[in-house]
Order: C-alpha cells, then structure tokens, then sequence
C-alpha cells in the first residue's frame, strides 16, 4: 500500500458501529469499559497528528493531545482508532461521587416505592453522558487519547487482522504517557472487574469478538453494548 492510500483511508474511514447482537451472544469476547467521550480516528504520518470524528470533520483544538499522539508513536505511521475522554484525568474518588447514593426527601419515598427509580437513574445517566460529550467538545478542556484499536500500522491495513492481534500489536506500538494512553480489555469471566469499572464511572462495557475484523463505518455483529450491572 502507497502513502496515499492510508490518506484516502483515514480521510474516509469512520469508526465501526457496533451491531444489534445481546452482548452474552458474541463468540469468545473481548470486554472493556466503554468510554463515555466521543469516539475518533488518530492518523500519524510524517511527525504530524490528525483527529477526525464519527461524521468525518476534523477535530479542532486538544494541541497538546495531538502532540502527545505524535510522541507515543515512536516514529510509527498508524490509524488508530480512540475515545477522547476526560475521565483518565479525575480522581476516583471524584468519580464515584457522581454516583453517591441520597436519601430521598420523606415526600419522594412512596413514590419511589411505588414506581421505582430506574427511571431517574437513567435520565441522569443520559446528563452525565450529554455532559462529557459537551466537555470534550470544547478544545479547552483537558482529554486524554485512550487508543482502542489499531487499523493502519506503516503500508498496510490491518482490518483483515482478528482483534485480538489489533490489540496486541496496539500495545507494543502506542508508547503510553499522561495525554495518551491504551484501552483496556478482559475476557471472561468478568465478574471481579465491574465492581471498579463501576468505581471509575463506567456505566457501559463493549463487548468485542476476538477474530472480528474492522469494517470502517459499518456495524459490526460481532460487535455488542451491554450495561454494567447495579450489585
């Protein structure tokens, strides 16, 4: 593959959707916590970064990020495939205060008892993932890069590559650091891990065939969302 290809591809390429499947039906999964900030293609070539989003416009602002990009790939040209996300940069104990039980008012209790409070619980949910969206949004606040998947790595395309190769060759190229860093990923049983996915904030978890391959813009079927359970 020419230089030019990798262009055209990360100039039309969009993140893979994830597909309609229950997550229990994907095939040996690969699962991991699911970023609440928007999802993004990196492309590193010639020592400059570039970040586009889901509807393919470039991402403004975040220099520092880009910067930050272009240092943890070591020389390398790669698409890589990553969530800018605030949530690396707080502490736990800030995160799990979001989620701080209250005790209601003795007004609100019945009607609690009497029609539950998923409700509520999801509309906040949906505030906090509208507020994230709106924070990384805005070039001035502080993201940090977490790279979730590696599609392009020098002359050749990697989406014929199972996942779990994509993942592990991510591993050895991205050079970690305070504004980049790699996505991390379990496989089953997953039951000791959700207790801190919790802890941190998460509410979702992706779960990720591990011989599926990357199709750029198009859902997935081996691809799954699923929430974390309340225990």
């Amino acid at each position: 593959m020419l230089a030019s290809d990798l262009l055209a591809a990360a100039s039309t390429w969009r993140p893979q959707q994830f597909g309609d499947r229950r997550a229990h039906d994907i095939d040996d999964p690969l699962v991991e916590p699911l970023w609440t900030g928007p999802r993004v293609l990196g492309l590193v070539v010639d020592g400059d970064a570039t970040l586009t989003n889901t509807e393919g416009e470039p991402v403004t602002g975040h220099d520092e990020v880009r910067a930050a990009l272009v240092d943890a790939s070591g020389g390398s040209t790669f698409l890589i495939e990553a969530s800018l996300t605030p949530e690396p940069l707080q502490a736990l104990m800030d995160i799990a205060a979001r989620d701080a039980p209250t005790m209601p008012k003795p007004g609100d209790a019945l009607t609690q008892m009497m029609v539950g409070s998923r409700g509520d619980r999801k509309d906040r949910l949906f505030q906090r993932v509208d507020e994230v969206r709106r924070r990384t949004d805005d070039p001035s606040i502080d993201v940090v890069l977490v790279a979730t998947d590696l599609l392009w790595l020098e002359d050749e395309s990697l989406c014929d590559v199972p996942l779990l190769e994509r993942k592990r060759i991510l591993e050895s190229v991205v050079l970690e650091s305070d504004l980049v860093r790699v996505g991390t990923f379990v496989r089953p049983p997953i039951d000791a891990w959700l207790g801190p996915w919790r802890s941190f904030g998460f509410h979702r978890m992706a779960f990720k065939g591990a011989n599926s391959r990357y199709v750029p813009g198009a859902k997935n079927r081996d691809w799954a969302v699923a929430d974390i359970p309340r225990r």
